[in-house]
């Protein structure tokens, strides 16, 4: 009986979890849709070349394994839930210009306007992301976080 009812308890926890999978879904898609409608500034690779040309904060908010893997050179690592509660230490100046990426250009998205609702004036978003940036054969650094995330693994 005792194992019957173990069983019974994983069965019901899978289809919980599956079903908090699949409704995690949309909801991420919706959350990217509300993100890119609040007023965020997205720009193509050429244009986040000449904002970074005129100095603007480079902010990857990609996981770490992907930041490692491959980055803007310059970024720095603040990946979304340390960007989200450190943002006022570790950004003070809310009037400089912020770059925010991420693999494909939704989570930027998301970050970009968390960072506006938070104060910060100059935050572009990089559309399509790091994809778009290696690509369009810009050049990508390798190695271990600078800056924000440092020190964080995985």
């Amino acid at each position: 009986m005792k194992r019957w009812s173990k069983i019974l308890i994983v069965i019901s926890l899978v289809l919980m979890l599956s079903n908090f999978t699949f409704a995690a879904t949309p909801l991420s898609d919706e959350r990217v849709k509300e993100a890119k409608q609040c007023g965020i500034q997205e720009v193509d690779v050429n244009s986040a070349k000449e904002l970074i040309k005129k100095g603007a904060v480079i902010l990857d908010v990609r996981e770490y394994t992907e930041y490692v893997a491959g980055h803007i050179p310059g970024a720095i690592w603040a990946p979304r839930g340390l960007l989200d509660f450190q943002a006022y230490d570790w950004l003070p100046d809310k009037e400089k210009t912020y770059l925010v990426y991420c693999k494909t250009g939704g989570r930027g998205a998301v970050s970009s306007c968390d960072l506006k609702k938070l104060g910060y004036k100059n935050v572009y978003n990089l559309k399509g992301g790091f994809n778009a940036w290696s690509n369009s054969g810009e050049p990508v650094e390798k190695g271990e976080p600078q800056g924000m995330g440092k020190g964080i693994k995985k």
